[in-house]
Formats: C-alpha cells, sequence, structure tokens
C-alpha cells in the first residue's frame, strides 16, 4: 500500500474523539435514513417506523431517498446480470452501481439536524437479559465448535468476469450464506496480472463496524497497490453490511441491535465466510492464505483463526494479521467507547447485564491461550490510546500469543487515528506480505 501524506497529517491521537463524536451524530441520521428508505415516501409509514410521531413537511426529502435508493438497487441488479453474466461492460456497470450507491449512502447525512431535533437512538436496540442469552448459547459455551463449524458441503464460489486496471485484474465473487436463507456473500477480489511463479499467496481482509468503502467510489484503501506485490487481497462484505444491508436497517447496525446476541451470530457467520473463502483461494493457486482486518474485520479474523480446529485444513489459515483488536471479545458491549457511543452500555445494563454475566461468552469468542498460527505468521497493530478495542486487550493478546517484535507495531494512536495511520505507513502490510509472499 503506497503512503498517503494527507492521512499522516491527521492520524493522531485528536481525530479519536471528533471520530466518536462524528459517530453519535452519525447513527442516529443513519436510523432516520434507513426508515426512510423502507417508507415508499409516506410520512406516516416513517413516522411509525421511528416512533417518533408525524412530522410536517417530510414528504419532499422522503420522496429523494426513496428515489436514490431504487436506483442503488437497480444499478446494483445491473451489476450482478453484467459482472456475472456474460455481456455488457463490466467495468461500466461497477461504476456505475459504485456512483449510485453512493449518492444513495452519502444522503443520510441530509438527517442529520432531524435525528438530532427528535432524539433519535443510535441504534433500534432489542438487548435481551443475560438468562436468555444464557439459554440460546447454553450447547455453544459448553462446546463451541459446532456454532463455528462450516457445512459438511461447501458452497459453489462464484467468479465474476474480470476487469483490468492497470497491472492489476479485479473481480468479485459470491456464494449463499451457510444457514442464512435470502442472503449472499460477496467479496471483491484484486489480484496481480502477472502471477509470481511460486504461486499466489491470499490476504482476506475484513472490514471494520458500519465501514462501507465498497459503496464508494474509488479503491480508498490502495488494495491495487498491495496486490502489485504478488498477493491476491480478498475484501468479502460483512454479514449486514454494503451489499448484504437489510432494508429498514443501515449497515452495522445488525450487528449491535440486539448485543450481545447479535454480535455472537454475526461473528459465527462472518468467521465461516472467511473459512469458505479461503478453502476457495487454496483450490485457486494460494498455498498460503492469511486472514486479517480492521477493528471487526480483525475480530472475525481472530475468532476465526481460535474456532477453526474442525475445519478441513484447506479452510485455515497459517498467517493472521489483526489491526486494533482485543482478547475479550465478549464484554466489548461494555468497555468499549463505541458501545457508549450506541448507547449498548446503558441498554445492556437495564437489561441486568454485568460485567460477570458476560463471563460464559468468553469461551466462544475470546482468544485462546495458544496461538492458533505460528506466532512468527502473526501481524498486530495495537493503539496505544485505543478505547474502542480497548489498549489493555491488545497488550495481553500481543503477550499471550508471543508476537515477535518485528511483528508488533505500537502506536500512540487511538483506534480511528491507528486506522488513517496506516495509510501513512502501511508497515504492518509491508510485514505480512514479506510473509505470505517472501
Amino acid at each position: 500500500m503506497k503512503k498517503n501524506r494527507v492521512l499522516g497529517l491527521i492520524a493522531r491521537p485528536w481525530v479519536d474523539p471528533v471520530c466518536l463524536w462524528g459517530l453519535k451524530r452519525i447513527f442516529p441520521a443513519s436510523r432516520a435514513w434507513a426508515a426512510a428508505g423502507i417508507s415508499e415516501g409516506d410520512p406516516d409509514r416513517f413516522a411509525d417506523e421511528l416512533d417518533c410521531g408525524r412530522v410536517p413537511g417530510m414528504a419532499k426529502r422522503l420522496k429523494k431517498t426513496v428515489e436514490l435508493k431504487r436506483k442503488s438497487d437497480a444499478a446494483f441488479t445491473r451489476w450482478n446480470d453484467t459482472v456475472f453474466g456474460g455481456n455488457g461492460d463490466a467495468a461500466g456497470a461497477e461504476d456505475y452501481r459504485r456512483t449510485t450507491a453512493q449518492n444513495w449512502f452519502s444522503h443520510r447525512f441530509t438527517y442529520l439536524m432531524f435525528a438530532r431535533r427528535h432524539g433519535l437512538p443510535a441504534v433500534q436496540l432489542d438487548v435481551p437479559t443475560p438468562d436468555e442469552v444464557m439459554d440460546e448459547f447454553a450447547a455453544s459455551i459448553a462446546d463451541p465448535d459446532p456454532f463455528f463449524s462450516l457445512p459438511d458441503s461447501l458452497p459453489e464460489v462464484e467468479r465474476s468476469r474480470e476487469v483490468e486496471n492497470g497491472n492489476v485484474i479485479e473481480y468479485w465473487l459470491r456464494f449463499p450464506t451457510p444457514g442464512v436463507d435470502h442472503d449472499t456473500v460477496y467479496a471483491h477480489v484484486y489480484e496481480p496480472k502477472q502471477k509470481p511463479a511460486g504461486g499466489l499467496p491470499t490476504l482476506i481482509f475484513g472490514h471494520g463496524l458500519a465501514i462501507e468503502t465498497e459503496m464508494m467510489k474509488g479503491d480508498l484503501r490502495g488494495y491495487g497497490s498491495l496486490a502489485e506485490r504478488g498477493m491476491r487481497v480478498i475484501l468479502p462484505d460483512a454479514p449486514g453490511h454494503n451489499r448484504r444491508v437489510a432494508d429498514g436497517l443501515y449497515g452495522g447496525e445488525s450487528f449491535i441491535i440486539a448485543p450481545p446476541s447479535s454480535g455472537l451470530r454475526h461473528l459465527a457467520q462472518a468467521a465461516k465466510e472467511f473459512g469458505i473463502i479461503a478453502a476457495w483461494a487454496r483450490g485457486n493457486g494460494s498455498k498460503h492464505v492469511a486472514f486479517s482486518g480492521m477493528s471487526l474485520g480483525a475480530l472475525t479474523a481472530q475468532v476465526a483463526a481460535t474456532r477453526m480446529g474442525a475445519w478441513p485444513s484447506d479452510a485455515r489459515p497459517d498467517a493472521l494479521m489483526l489491526l486494533t483488536t482485543t482478547d475479550k471479545v465478549s464484554s466489548l458491549a461494555l468497555d468499549s467507547a463505541l458501545a457508549v457511543v450506541a448507547g449498548l452500555n446503558v441498554a445492556s445494563e437495564a437489561a441486568g447485564w454485568t460485567a460477570t454475566s458476560f463471563l460464559p461468552l468468553a469461551k466462544i469468542v475470546d482468544a485462546a491461550a495458544v496461538p492458533p498460527v505460528d506466532p512468527e505468521r502473526i501481524v498486530l497493530l495495537i493503539g496505544e490510546r485505543d478505547t474502542v478495542t480497548p489498549i489493555d486487550g491488545g497488550r495481553r493478546l500481543a503477550s499471550k500469543w508471543q508476537v515477535p517484535a518485528k511483528n508488533l507495531f505500537r502506536r500512540d494512536q487511538g483506534h480511528f487515528s491507528a486506522a488513517f495511520g496506516l495509510g501513512a505507513d502501511p508497515s504492518p502490510f509491508r510485514r505480512i506480505s514479506e510473509i505470505l509472499v517472501g
């Protein structure tokens, strides 16, 4: 990945409280925007969705929101037919899909003042009690492996047509979500046009919560330049994000809507999808596969690697790159600064949750005492001021898994400034490239 000097200027700890402040306003606006998208332009239906009482003067804005959503949905249908079909301009279809998606996506900001004026919540929360969760996950607490098990017959992964972009080719994968009806996994792939003689290693990279760069124009993270180093880079859409958002929700809301149950189900589902993609990669020229990600994507990669014991060997990674993570995934609904922004901590406490209540769930998702792959093949980035995936958890993980100094990147940054900092100094990406490519 190439250095970005602009990101270097803002990759400072001051940006973290600004980001949290922004999310505290963007999430409620997104809640209104998502409700508007299924309102059919009807102010009464919009009011019912938000339970806020009828608001006069909204008809024109609602009509615009619905129109943008319909255009984006139509462009997505056209994109599917084109890139996974045999005819048409695949590059043009992708550009149009991203343009209409970005127009629809960015329209949420028109609801900022509305959401603030009406005191809308960040999330449509429905928090279960500890007893309800323990009943639901009792079997998984006793034996987590079945909760993460892959289907006996892995779904067929369909590969799209290619789009050439200089020295890189791009294409997409899709396959039915295992165990979930009416949901499809999509993944964007970057690959060097000239394949390395020793095979093509794969980096599967998961994005963060509510990060939807696939709905925006451009290669915002520079994955093309990473592919030029001799790797295949696969970017799956996480459940409930990008092309997989259910009508009436915004990207990422499904993960936090009913903590901790919704988070546990998300991690299990996303972990299995990583395994299926890894098996596909190994069947398509990759001897080495790394699970990786940022924030929620890092948690997914970490949980998947921890719980992959019953998976077939070709579905397992042999390297990890975890960017901002924690060993204690189970208690983030209380411990994370993002939970405070979304109101999860207050709602969880009101439902009867305490720090002790979360302890049984540690057996399902918390980091194992033994590293799941060779520590020499684990790359870890931690922000020394991180309050979203709290720094103490990152330090414990580095120690527990004996991550060597050359693979451990400790930066005087918070959660968001560490993410921005990767654009200014992508050393962790260079290190995983060295591990995978040699």
